[in-house]
């Protein structure tokens, strides 16, 4: 590695880790975890509803006031984005670990040479890999900030509670809510080539997440009857029309590690096949959302032939959690990339589909559609900087309008 890639890197790594000190310095914890931080809304018992109705006496009637709790867990929108939350906790999109550069050694010639001309996928892996004694460490960093629950607005969610089954058009409460989640999430991967046939790879993911929910409470439909002395009947809120509450909350930390394990079989005419194992373990706290709380193995083929520039690849795989029934799932990717340029200064763009589905159905998220575009960048020889773009293509699940990802790789 040249004075001036060592240099790039020593900057970048200083620069990298100053930032993530910062964060973590100034990340506020307002809540004893992230997990259960909505249903601390209203002193975490629930919405208070004060019913007032008449209640006949042997000296006539009598107003009688009571009060009850409405829980928030009973709400369908806060189960759905609790469920949500707290299973695809700590879940974030792994870039490619395979690295823009694969060699093969030239035992003639006594070099390396290049076995692809594309840069290769960023969220996607293509069957050639690194080359023996070849390192790759990368660094990505992607924002991700969810805006809908299965299709709905997260700053407009409402539910609606039945306060009375007898009068099923009068005495409702109604339940808006405006739920605020980010995520920054840093990743590091390093990837060695033991073989020409044999990598293994390790993702440490940093994230940051934030997450505030305001909540506003009221009557529709009040009951306008009145008792004989005046006392209006029927349901209202404690304090008023309306009852507003807010609560805020932050963390900070190491996700769920990351490992994979990736084989060259073969290489033919028309195809090259690889296998992969991936192992996801349980580093990161799922109380404050920062790791699933299982660990997840995921076996998977890799199918990819580079013709010229162009580069098609597909993935498929089985993932396996532990400790989570129903969340075993089929996951899927498929794209291509094609390559630009000559010499040291190319650069390659990529698209893929990337999806999952639920093998047992459950209240949201069985199926995720995402589409990935992106490009990378070679100024140099062993050195990338790449930039991608993921949207949804459904609407299942919690998702974010677009995540944006950069990053920057050397091979050496």
């Amino acid at each position: 590695m040249n004075t001036d890639t060592f240099m790039s890197t020593k900057c970048i790594s200083i620069t990298l880790a100053a930032f993530v000190s910062f964060t973590f310095f100034v990340t506020p914890v307002l809540a004893s975890s992230l997990s259960d931080l909505i249903t601390t809304l209203y002193g975490g018992k629930g919405i208070p509803v004060t019913k007032v109705f008449e209640k006949e006496t042997g000296g006539g009637g009598v107003d009688v006031v009571t009060t009850v709790q409405v829980p928030l867990d009973s709400l369908n929108e806060i189960q759905n984005l609790n469920s949500e939350l707290n299973t695809e906790r700590g879940e974030f999109p792994v870039s490619s670990t395979g690295g823009g550069f694969t060699f093969q050694y030239d035992s003639e010639l006594e070099v390396f040479t290049r076995t692809t001309d594309s840069l290769g996928p960023i969220f996607a892996e293509r069957a050639p890999t690194l080359g023996k004694g070849k390192i790759n460490f990368g660094f990505s960093y992607t924002y991700i900030n969810f805006s809908t629950l299965d299709g709905r607005d997260l700053d407009n969610l409402e539910s609606v509670v039945l306060l009375d089954k007898e009068q099923k058009d009068k005495n409702l409460l109604q339940m808006d809510f405006d739920v605020d989640v980010k995520c920054n999430l840093f990743s590091f991967y390093g990837t060695y080539g033991i073989t020409d046939r044999w990598d293994i790879s390790i993702l440490i993911p940093v994230l940051q997440v934030q997450l505030d929910v305001n909540s506003t409470a009221k009557i529709l439909n009040r009951t306008r009857k009145k008792s004989e002395n005046g006392t209006l009947l029927g349901y209202s809120l404690g304090t008023g029309e309306t009852m507003n509450d807010s609560v805020s909350g932050a963390s900070t930390g190491i996700g769920d590690i990351f490992l994979r394990n990736k084989y060259f079989i073969f290489a033919s005419k028309w195809i090259d096949f690889t296998t992969a194992l991936d192992v996801k373990l349980q580093t990161g706290d799922d109380n404050d959302l920062l790791g699933t709380g299982r660990t997840s193995i995921k076996p998977f083929l890799i199918f990819s032939k580079n013709i010229n520039h162009f580069t098609p690849h597909f993935n498929f795989g089985y993932e396996f959690n532990s400790g989570s029934e129903g969340e075993d799932r089929i996951v899927y990717t498929t794209g291509a990339d094609y390559a630009f340029g000559k010499g040291n200064n190319h650069f390659s763009v990529a698209m893929d589909v990337i999806g999952s589905h639920k093998t047992e159905r459950s209240d949201t998220g069985n199926d995720i559609v995402d589409f990935s575009t992106g490009f990378k960048w070679s100024p140099r020889s062993g050195m990338l900087v790449f930039f991608n773009v993921q949207t949804p293509l459904n609407d299942e699940g919690m998702r974010a309008n677009w995540i944006p990802t950069v990053g920057y790789e050397l091979n050496f």
